[in-house]
């Protein structure tokens, strides 16, 4: 108990008197096997609570399974998908509030459903959880619950803070999409489980997520995982890999559907052995998904979970990489690329078709001056924020739990002089790779470029970033005179 009375005297510190309602004074809540607080306690420490009571106090369950000769890794399997109630406490004006409460569970109508996810991260003893609710509601109070009210939540491991750096590297390059996010504590059945990530999932909201073809349009993933799901299309590209559905659900999923997926990535993996990818793939955010992972140093290119959207099955619908996801083995290649940019995106950069190459470097160009000043300024401005000391206090709770000794300023310290150190490998590598001004993308800068860029026009093909050689974000006749200067070396 000294530890617990040590943690709360550092809370009030930091947080006006309380003034507490008789149940949040009253809740005990259990946090390993002797100490405990009450639930008041838990909500000084200022992020806000989830409180998840489970029927008849129900815990989630899985099984643990590993893939099949051929396929890779570990997963879980038959995880229980426990019905309860949900209410979320924060603290308003010195008051214990209720944010949101569900209600009892009642089928479609009331309460929510809880289950234990993830591959390999719910082998962790702080299990990562899947929060269902019967009725939509925006668990993030944006503000307009109308626009980002939905059923589907996540509530995700992030001691490490990678995830929402990743997040906030996604949003820097520009990718589709970024998951609204914010660290939470999370209680379920009068015991304290820790500080979480509460995250929107992946899936199809036109409103606020990924927005596909309600009747027509596809979200899919290229699943090391594939072996642990009922429906999957096969990669021809790689035996260990397959492609797996987030929309439609698998239960919805028709065998026309099925034709047409398979011949959709058929065609998409033999257009990277002949150079006509760009028939196919929305350019940009493959290279964005790559530039994000590379920035970040990846190694587990088999957990970096390589989502697709495709709006509809018309032609002209591209698929798009709209965001990256998983982040958990962050900061492990200093000086190399990412495992990401070896295994999956090799064949685009060594084709005979440049574009991705050029697509790739343009984006870079255009990021690399500030990128470290937006991330890590992010970074340490969440770290002096209310969430981010309040998250501060809870890890001294994560601590007692799972005997984990972290901290915020830690590990943001630790991210930023990460990704600063790492600026000049990657700068020189792409430069390398790609000058500016190789407009044909051959790796040197000569006349040929000049003839290109000036083809480009002729041809109206302006869409091609990277001969934005004066990099004033459009390609016109401009960038023929900077680079000529640049070739006479004015």
């Amino acid at each position: 108990m000294k530890r617990i009375n040590l943690i709360i005297a550092l809370v009030a510190l930091m947080c006006c008197p309380l003034s507490l309602s008789a149940s949040t004074s009253t809740t005990v809540i259990a946090l390993g096997d002797s100490d405990e607080m009450t639930l008041s306690e838990i909500i000084a420490l200022g992020l806000p609570v989830l409180y998840v009571e489970t029927v008849d106090h129900e815990e989630p369950t899985c099984d643990y399974v590993t893939a099949p000769p051929g396929a890779m890794s570990s997963s879980i399997a038959n995880a229980t998908k426990v019905p309860g109630r949900l209410i979320v406490y924060n603290r308003i004006a010195d008051v214990d509030s209720v944010m949101y409460d569900s209600g009892e569970f009642e089928e479609d109508v009331s309460g929510m459903t809880i289950k234990i996810r993830g591959n390999k991260s719910a082998y962790d003893v702080k299990k990562p959880y899947k929060i269902k609710l019967q009725k939509k509601f925006d668990l993030m109070f944006g503000g307009n619950d109308a626009v980002y009210k939905d059923k589907e939540w996540l509530l995700l491991r992030d001691d490490f803070l990678t995830t929402i750096r990743g997040l906030k590297v996604n949003e820097v390059v520009g990718m589709t999409w970024t998951p609204r996010h914010r660290f939470v504590n999370l209680i379920i059945n009068n015991c304290y489980r820790g500080a979480y990530l509460l995250c929107e999932s992946i899936k199809r909201n036109p409103d606020c997520r990924l927005n596909v073809d309600k009747n027509c349009g596809y979200i899919f993933e290229f699943d090391p995982y594939w072996w642990n799901e009922p429906v999957y299309v096969k990669s021809s590209r790689y035996p260990s890999y397959s492609y797996t559905f987030k929309y439609p659900d698998d239960e919805d999923i028709t065998e026309d559907q099925l034709a047409y997926m398979l011949s959709l990535v058929t065609a998409y993996e033999r257009s990277l052995q002949n150079g006509t990818y760009t028939d196919y793939i929305d350019v940009k955010s493959f290279a964005g998904w790559c530039l994000i992972h590379d920035i970040l140093g990846t190694k587990d290119a088999g957990g970096t979970n390589m989502f697709y959207t495709k709006y509809d099955t018309t032609f002209a619908s591209k698929m798009v990489m709209p965001l990256a996801w998983d982040f958990d083995m962050a900061y492990r290649t200093p000086s190399a690329w990412s495992a990401s940019h070896i295994e999956h995106m090799t064949k685009l950069f060594n084709s005979s078709n440049r574009t991705f190459t050029g697509e790739y470097a343009a984006l870079w160009r255009r990021i690399r001056f500030t990128f470290i000043y937006d991330v890590n300024s992010a970074m340490t401005a969440f770290s002096k924020s209310a969430e981010g000391m309040a998250l501060d206090a809870s890890f001294a709770l994560d601590q007692i739990l799972y005997n984990r000794t972290t901290s915020v300023n830690t590990q943001i310290n630790g991210g930023n002089s990460w990704i600063t150190s790492r600026y000049s490998w990657l700068n020189n590598s792409i430069e390398a790779m790609c000058p500016r001004g190789d407009v044909n993308v051959d790796a040197t800068v000569s006349i040929e470029d000049v003839t290109a860029l000036i083809a480009m026009l002729l041809n109206g093909d302006t869409s091609k970033s990277y001969a934005d050689v004066d990099m004033n974000g459009v390609v016109n006749i401009s960038d023929v005179s900077y680079l000529v200067n640049m070739l006479l070396g004015n």
